[in-house]
């Protein structure tokens, strides 16, 4: 199974009737939130088990407190909002077996820097991207280190959400 992180609106992610009412009940609680902008960005394709290894090694090197917004998200049906909560909110929606999970983009940014700086990793946007090519182009690496090829997709991602004051789906 795979995921990809998305810019954009609940349209961008779910199907016209259930986006409607996610965007409805969104809109009832962070108005501030969800608007909409630019064509939806969507980050390369990563493998679903590296969102559990990245949980794993920041909430290792970091301590799971200090990451929040990373460790307490699955990586389903899951938002994270320029305004958004300071604390990861379940959200329940009309005719879904299965609340939403609203976390905050800023908090996001910052527990994804704090975990670069601990892990080594990069967050200028040209280094990320020099590092998610070598694991596209490589065959043998593809199947390694899914949390940092997790990291590079979700804060080049997270970075085009705060720049374009958008929303940030994970998709699986």
């Amino acid at each position: 199974m795979s995921l990809t992180f998305v810019v954009g609106t609940a349209a961008d992610v779910f199907g016209p009737e259930f986006a409607r009412t996610v965007d409805s009940v969104l809109r009832s609680r962070f108005p501030a939130g969800t608007s909409p902008g630019e064509d939806a960005y969507r980050s390369d394709i990563v493998e679903a088990a590296g969102w559990g290894a990245l949980q794993f090694r920041a909430a290792d090197i970091l301590g799971g407190t200090a990451v929040p917004q990373i460790a307490g998200v699955e990586a389903y049906q899951a938002v994270y909002l320029p305004s958004g909560p300071p604390e990861v909110e379940q959200l329940p929606i009309p005719n879904a077996a299965d609340p939403l999970q609203v976390g905050n983009l800023d908090a996001l940014i910052d527990e994804l820097r704090a975990f670069a700086e601990r892990a080594s990793l990069p967050t200028d946007d040209v280094e990320l991207m020099n590092l998610a090519a070598k694991y596209l182009e490589d065959d043998d690496a593809i199947d390694s280190d899914l949390d940092v090829q997790t990291y590079v997709q979700l804060m080049l991602t997270a970075k085009q959400a705060a720049a374009r004051k958008q929303a940030l789906w994970i998709v699986v």
